[in-house]
């Protein structure tokens, strides 16, 4: 499974996150090409891979026909570009393009989160709402791009960091406002969204419409997990001289629980176990998904007998003593359960290290296992299933040989 996390310690805005999704590899004129869905005139797009800091990353910018680009920040300075929309002309205008369906929904829902919090408020009704800021035709492309982008990624799941942001005032349409804005402390009512304040930065880091895109689309919020393998990061660089780095720096992970050396031969674990018998298959399957995904050792279904002779199934649920909390949240927020029980294991593992051999120019992983003067070793499933795929060869074939050549090791 494919992972995004985010790591907010600059903020986030519509650009930043744009940026940053380029930066990992978006084709950016396949990323042109679904804009102009959209079927709105006036603008034009640049990435430019440029370096803060001497770190590079990219610079994602819209210019307006006019001569305007969005580049004296996020919002305070848009008071003087005059494109407002009313929200029902831009639901109109992306409900009319030629985006698929699901680009349409996840744009339309982000606007519709904005406009509401604005015109709470504003104390005016949603469909008075003028957008001053995020009406304006780079924010629309700002909000519709990041789904376009997300979509083009394909990733599974998005993990989003603390986001920071910073304090003071600044000005915008309606005058000088304190930070976070009104419309993005609105927007944060009732969410378990963490924010840190960084005290020693007086801007705005998280803009309306960075915040709607992180509702809209990130799964969970966590630390980032020692459980995956980065694969590639990506840095899409903010427009504010913040005083330090401002970028939106980004992973794309893979769970790589099964891929650690391990060299101790006993410790402790927990295991959660609870009783479920209103729910489905499918559910129960994302269940199993959301938990592995999130670093536990191990999860299995049972089936069982409950109350009434009723038909069910036991969750088991094996984890690091340290993340007990995270995964009882985690059970409830995913399954139908509305109780678990739990207890301390202890547990004698094989020692696990990690080497290699060569098939058809392709190294595939071999999982050594040893414990005492037992040595065990089994080829890794999902490096031969790569290299099946990349060299047109099936699945099998590439395992026999694989096999073959550890008999040898």
């Amino acid at each position: 499974m494919k992972t995004l996390y985010l790591d907010a310690f600059s903020g986030i805005s519509g650009d930043m996150f744009i940026g940053a999704l380029l930066d990992l590899g978006v084709d950016f004129e396949t990323f042109k090409n679904e804009l102009s869905k959209l079927k709105v005139k006036g603008f034009a797009l640049s990435a430019e891979v440029i370096s803060k800091c001497n770190i590079y990353g990219t610079n994602f910018d819209v210019t307006l026909d006019n001569g305007e680009q969005k580049d004296k920040g996020y919002i305070e300075e848009r008071h003087n570009h005059h494109h407002g929309r009313h929200l029902n002309e831009i639901l109109d205008l992306i409900q009319n393009s030629d985006l698929n369906d699901s680009i349409k929904n996840h744009a339309i829902a982000i606007f519709m989160d904005i406009g509401k919090a604005e015109a709470k408020v504003h104390n005016v009704p949603i469909d008075k709402v003028h957008f001053h800021e995020v009406g304006a035709l780079d924010s629309i492309v700002d909000i519709v791009g990041a789904c376009i982008a997300i979509e083009l990624l394909d990733v599974d799941k998005i993990i989003c960091s603390p986001i920071s942001d910073g304090k003071g005032f600044i000005n915008v349409a309606h005058g000088r406002m304190p930070v976070p804005v009104p419309a993005v402390a609105q927007m944060l009512i009732d969410q378990n969204i963490p924010i840190e304040q960084q005290n020693d930065i007086h801007t705005e880091l998280l803009t309306p419409t960075g915040l709607g895109i992180v509702k809209e689309f990130v799964n969970e919020f966590d630390s980032f997990n020692k459980n995956y393998d980065i694969q590639k990061i990506g840095y899409g660089f903010g427009k504010r001289d913040t005083g330090s780095f401002n970028a939106l720096r980004v992973y794309v992970l893979t769970n790589s629980l099964s891929s650690k050396t391990v060299v101790s031969s006993a410790d402790e674990v927990v295991s959660i176990e609870a009783n479920i018998d209103d729910t489905t298959g499918e559910i129960l399957g994302n269940t199993m998904t959301e938990l592995m995904d999130a670093g536990a050792l191990d999860v299995y279904f049972t089936s069982i007998q409950m109350k009434k002779n009723r038909p069910g199934i036991k969750l088991s649920v094996l984890i690091e003593p340290t993340d007990f909390d995270k995964f009882v949240y985690l059970i409830f927020k995913n399954s139908s359960t509305i109780g678990v029980r739990y207890q301390t294991l202890n547990r004698i593992k094989m020692n696990r290290e990690f080497e290699k051999v060569e098939v058809r120019g392709n190294f595939i992983r071999v999982k050594v296992l040893t414990y005492k003067d037992i040595r065990k070793k089994t080829v890794e499933f999902d490096d031969c299933l790569k290299v099946a795929k990349q060299t047109g060869r099936t699945f099998e074939e590439i395992y026999l040989e694989a096999q073959t050549k550890i008999k040898d090791m």
